[in-house]
């Protein structure tokens, strides 16, 4: 099974926390690549009518996609919600999904954000197996990585 971890990181957490999980699942065994959602836009988060991706990854070649990225406002990050929103169906394919935020509690735009993901993919026929939320405050961030890992590899 080849694995597609698709992350959109602004800041370098998510892409922290995506690279993490790609060595876990490396160092099992599996077959899976990193692919990064860019656009060229350089504040995103306030032109999202205007979006231009850079780097859109193709996923046809997974047969398991994890879509990872982190919150905007209490949200999904508005280029993951457009990257899942203009994505071809994901019929057949199985999806993990993770979010990174700052603040303590899942409650505070995590959860949210992982039902907005799991809403998008699953409107295009992906079937959703796991997810995570990353609390990338001092205290539970080494936590909620490994949790994230565990789960997800």
């Amino acid at each position: 099974m080849k694995t597609g971890i698709i992350v959109y990181s602004q800041t370098g957490h998510t892409k922290q926390a995506a690279e993490r999980l790609l060595q876990a699942m490396k160092s099992s065994g599996q077959d899976a690549e990193l692919l990064e959602v860019k656009v060229s836009n350089p504040a995103p988060e306030k032109q999202l009518t205007q979006l231009h991706f850079v780097n859109a990854p193709v996923v046809d070649a997974y047969d398991r996609l994890v879509f990872a990225s982190p919150v905007w406002a209490f949200s999904l990050a508005g280029v993951m919600k457009a990257y899942l929103a203009g994505m071809p169906p994901l019929t057949g394919k199985k999806i993990s999904l993770f979010v990174t935020h700052q603040l303590p509690f899942p409650w505070m735009g995590g959860n949210a954000s992982i039902r907005q993901m799991r809403s998008l993919c699953e409107d295009k026929g992906g079937e959703i197996v796991s997810h995570a939320v990353i609390s990338w405050g001092k205290k539970q961030r080494e936590r909620d990585l490994s949790d994230m890992v565990r789960k997800l590899a």
